[in-house]
């Protein structure tokens, strides 16, 4: 099902209002809002609370006589006075999560990809996160750069996370059907390897939907239903340009090399996507390799990706059968 937008009560977006108390759901009406109050009031209240402690937090650091803001960008983490207010961005950004509505999953975006600017070397976890909000807001080309950057760039021995002259998050319009060698048999973060898998079954279906195009003799266009709008990765010049046959029979085997280090990583892991139960609700606070802990921790960050995008789930179960 696609994540709702614009109005929170009738999906409305042409002269919407933002709600004052958390500054995220949108509202057509004062009609609407106060419809709307009774189930939006406890997430209100919370991400209210949130970012108001946090604003206060940036007060005080504005206000210290060397600004922190004019010589700590990029290493904030490094500087004691930061800390309590880079947590109440994390937190604010968490907080969101209970309203499922595609501005506030932009919001946490946001504040996810400053937090990596404010301290580039994410001493939070920001980066684990990030990949599925992409995902679920179609912006799938962003999603896969950003893989990319931390899968190559990001884990060079010599890179200096203190200096910001250096390149950082600057891979742009990868091409995402190359191969997969870049993330398999590496030391890849368990988020990031499953979301690497969804983009590549992603970039999957729209081939498949672009090739029934090409045999449509009544030269109408189909693209799969991928959510509330198309994914970014269908303008990639790479897609465009390509034998979609040969690029299918590539991307499937990609996906099962994908799926078998994702195994190897954490074997409790798709399972648990095909089935998530009670794993969806479990906040494990640390975890080891191969652990269920982790497997928790990455399906909580990852598993609303997966549910949004329609058959994706029911690639990996082929995948699973030895059927893909």
């Amino acid at each position: 099902m696609p994540l709702p937008s614009g109005c929170g009560v009738c999906g409305k977006d042409d002269r919407v209002l933002r709600c004052s108390g958390c500054r995220v759901m949108l509202y057509c009406s004062v009609e609407h809002q106060t419809a709307h109050r009774r189930k939006h009031k406890s997430a209100c209240s919370a991400i209210r609370r949130c970012r108001i402690t946090m604003e206060n937090e940036e007060r005080v650091l504005r206000d210290h006589p060397d600004n922190i803001f004019t010589y700590g960008i990029g290493h904030f983490w490094k500087i004691h006075e930061t800390r309590p207010y880079m947590r109440y961005r994390a937190a604010l950004s968490d907080t969101m999560t209970a309203v499922n509505h595609v501005e506030s999953l932009q919001k946490q975006l946001n504040i996810l990809i400053d937090n990596l600017y404010l301290s580039r070397g994410d001493n939070m976890g920001s980066r684990d996160v990030i990949p599925s909000l992409m995902i679920r807001l179609q912006q799938d080309q962003e999603c896969y750069d950003f893989l990319k950057w931390w899968a190559t760039t990001g884990q060079q021995d010599d890179y200096d996370w203190g200096n910001n002259t250096l390149p950082y998050l600057d891979v742009r319009n990868a091409n995402p059907l190359e191969p997969v060698d870049i993330f398999c048999g590496r030391w890849i973060d368990l988020p990031h390897l499953v979301a690497v898998t969804l983009v590549k079954v992603k970039v999957l279906q729209v081939l498949q939907g672009l090739l029934e195009d090409m045999g449509r003799p009544d030269g109408m266009t189909h693209m799969p239903e991928l959510g509330f709008c198309p994914s970014t990765i269908s303008n990639n010049p790479n897609i465009i340009t390509c034998d979609k046959r040969v690029e299918i029979g590539r991307l499937k085997a990609q996906i099962r090399a994908l799926y078998n280090d994702v195994h190897k990583l954490n074997a409790h892991f798709w399972p648990a996507l095909m089935n998530p139960g009670k794993h969806l609700d479990a906040k494990p606070m640390r975890f080891s390799v191969g652990s269920v802990e982790q497997m928790q921790m990455a399906l909580n960050f990852t598993y609303e990706a997966w549910d949004e995008a329609p058959g994706a789930i029911a690639i990996i179960k082929k995948c699973s059968e030895g059927k893909l």
